[in-house]
């Protein structure tokens, strides 16, 4: 079969496989480079990404705040910390960093981001007022824990951020007291201590139902004492109440159910504090002063038996030189 020719026009010069191979290899790496140069980027673009002015840049983090974008605005915020650490804008943006923090989600961070920014700044316009102070109490409250249907309620776990947070307002209090925000962090105030409280009596109920009212009986005076006029004052007294009368203290119990009876009438533990005085009348007789009192102090650990010496083993006879002395008599 004769061989097919194809036509070349005069002057022309057919190219080479290999010659038209190296070119798209070598545009294959040169696209390759570029986008190896754009996947290693490790910063921002100071050129573009940022402003020329600790201004420029604390309008662009104040703008990524208010459009909720966090991480940018903490990016530039942080960015004229420390790039213009001396600018008046380096204070503000400290601030916004801890507002943004507490935007997310990120109780603890913001909480440190409050404290030490009314400690290093206090004569700032928000520490002034004591609005720092306060959202730090707020961060505090806000990192307890909350009910979860897969969890066990608030009340049964661990409630070291709400007392973290009554220290928090105990300074609020302390160093700004009548502040526009007062008013706020008393209601702040009375629903921590609903919580706490309501974790002392699941405490007490748990000691109780285990038959061991010697350890709710702590828990349940000291509810009495530190929580008072929460709302749960006719449960604590119907519980400390009852505590008092399986631990034979007759005249605390009558004393707590009175107490009971005559600040809360309505109320159906005082209607049924009623009834358990006319049980301790009835079984006890008259109020007495002079009754006599459970041993409630601590019990003394006992220390173990000493071991026995049996009496089949021969005991061993003492060395002869032990019992003479030195010039050998006795």
């Amino acid at each position: 079969m004769p061989r097919q020719r194809t036509w070349t026009p005069p002057g022309h010069r057919p190219r080479s496989g290999a010659g038209g191979l190296r070119k798209i290899c070598a545009l294959a790496w040169t696209l390759a480079a570029a986008l190896t140069a754009t996947a290693c980027k490790t910063g921002p673009d100071l050129s573009t990404d940022y402003g020329q002015t600790a201004r420029e840049n604390y309008e662009l983090a104040i703008g990524e705040f208010e459009d909720r974008d966090w991480d940018e605005a903490v990016a530039y915020a942080d960015f004229v910390r420390i790039r213009f650490p001396f600018s008046r804008y380096a204070v503000e943006a400290e601030l916004l960093v801890a507002r943004a923090e507490f935007a997310q989600g990120n109780y603890l961070t913001s909480q440190d981001g409050f404290k030490q920014f009314y400690k290093l700044h206090p004569t700032h316009k928000h520490v002034l007022n004591g609005w720092c102070a306060y959202m730090a109490a707020v961060s505090a409250y806000m990192n307890a824990p909350e009910g979860f249907f897969l969890l066990p309620a608030h009340y049964m776990r661990d409630q070291a951020q709400l007392q973290e947070a009554l220290v928090e307002l105990a300074y609020f209090f302390d160093h700004y007291a009548g502040s526009p925000l007062e008013p706020n962090a008393i209601k702040l105030r009375d629903e921590i201590k609903r919580r706490l409280l309501q974790h002392e009596l699941y405490v007490a109920r748990f000691y109780l139902d285990r038959e061991a009212p010697e350890a709710a009986i702590g828990r349940l005076e000291s509810a009495h004492k530190n929580y008072p006029g929460i709302g749960l004052d006719a449960e604590v007294l119907f519980l400390l109440g009852l505590t008092y009368l399986r631990m034979d203290e007759i005249e605390l119990a009558r004393s707590t159910f009175t107490e009971l009876q005559s600040q809360h009438p309505r109320h159906h533990h005082g209607r049924q504090a009623k009834l358990y005085l006319t049980y301790i009348y009835k079984n006890f007789g008259a109020a007495d002063p002079n009754r006599k009192r459970p041993d409630r102090s601590p019990p003394r650990p006992i220390s173990p038996p000493r071991p026995k010496i049996k009496d089949d083993e021969p005991r061993k006879p003492k060395p002869s030189a032990a019992l003479s002395s030195p010039s050998g008599a006795l």
